[in-house]
């Protein structure tokens, strides 16, 4: 090779390599999309190889490609950094940008955050929304907090939160139904079974738990199957959390969502049952921000804050 690639050809396959679309890419870049085609051509000549699989479903990264953009992705990363720490000063570099589901920031993280931010001053920490799903790559956070399956290629993942559902409902929901329980509040199974037939069941974005639930807790019946993908539908687990305490239904929701309500006898847990959902949250970041120090000091103090989480004993 007789040259290096030029920036602007570099950027431009970074952003064709995050959103596998030269058209998406070109309004990232803001070029038209035939300067980005023409420069990721130029770009596969100077290497003499190819870095996109293209076919009518769209643009795939190949295997040389995937490895050249790993490389590249971090210097780019490295370049960007530079010039703000030029432009603003070393503060930049302390800078830390996360996005996080607002469900998840405002029932886990922010009651903890404040630890973060006393033990790591010169760090400032921003946060951001993230819809369930987005794609890490596609933002310009330096980490994600998702709701996820963990790890995937070119992505790096640590575990915060497995999930595990269990049905609640508000006490004034249990009255209205005509059940009763025992002295220690608990419902016996054709109470428990009586609810469940005649109640609303809150569905989230969890798709299949209340299915998954019932096959768990082996109180399946047809009729009761079939409910359980007929109720009204809450994308968000804070919604579902705000409709069982008004009662609307009985929802599924995993304990870190409900231990205030619980405290205050906003909701009562009907069952001690529960489904452990095949996802959970996950911190992710681009490999390329392995290098970044704020990242890996957050990394390692909401590994340990999860930890912990995970030592608490069972409540009921």
């Amino acid at each position: 090779m007789h040259h290096l690639p030029s920036t602007t050809a570099l950027r431009c396959f970074d952003a064709s390599a995050r959103l596998l679309s030269f058209t998406k890419a070109a309004q990232v870049v803001k070029l038209t999309q035939s300067a980005v085609s023409h420069h990721i051509q130029a770009l596969e000549q100077t290497l003499g190889i190819e870095l996109f699989e293209r076919d009518r479903s769209g643009l795939k990264l190949t295997k040389a490609g995937l490895r050249y953009w790993e490389d590249i992705s971090t210097v780019l990363h490295q370049l960007e950094r530079a010039a703000m720490r030029a432009v603003a000063g070393d503060e930049v570099g302390h800078r830390l940008n996360i996005a996080v589901p607002s469900a998840f920031a405002n029932f886990w993280l922010m009651p903890r955050l404040s630890s973060f931010i006393e033990c790591h001053r010169d760090i400032m920490l921003n946060l951001t929304n993230r819809i369930d799903g987005e794609n890490a790559l596609i933002s310009n956070d330096d980490a994600a907090i998702e709701l996820c399956e963990g790890a995937t290629p070119s992505i790096k993942a640590r575990e915060i939160l497995s999930l595990v559902y269990q049905p609640y409902a508000s006490a004034s929901l249990i009255e209205r139904s005509g059940v009763s329980r025992d002295s220690n509040g608990a419902l016996s199974t054709d109470e428990l079974m009586h609810l469940l037939s005649n109640a609303p069941l809150i569905r989230t974005s969890m798709v299949g738990a209340w299915t998954a639930w019932i096959k768990a807790s082996g109180l399946s019946s047809p009729s009761l199957a079939e409910r359980a993908e007929q109720g009204p539908v809450y994308a968000q687990a804070s919604l579902a959390l705000s409709a069982a305490m008004g009662g609307i239904g009985i929802a599924l929701l995993p304990k870190y969502i409900v231990c205030g309500a619980m405290d205050t006898g906003q909701l009562v847990r009907l069952s001690a049952v529960g489904w452990k959902a095949n996802r959970g949250y996950f911190l992710r970041w681009p490999a390329r921000q392995s290098g970044n120090l704020a990242l890996m000091r957050f990394e390692a103090w909401i590994a340990s804050q999860a930890e912990a989480e995970a030592a608490m004993p069972t409540r009921d």
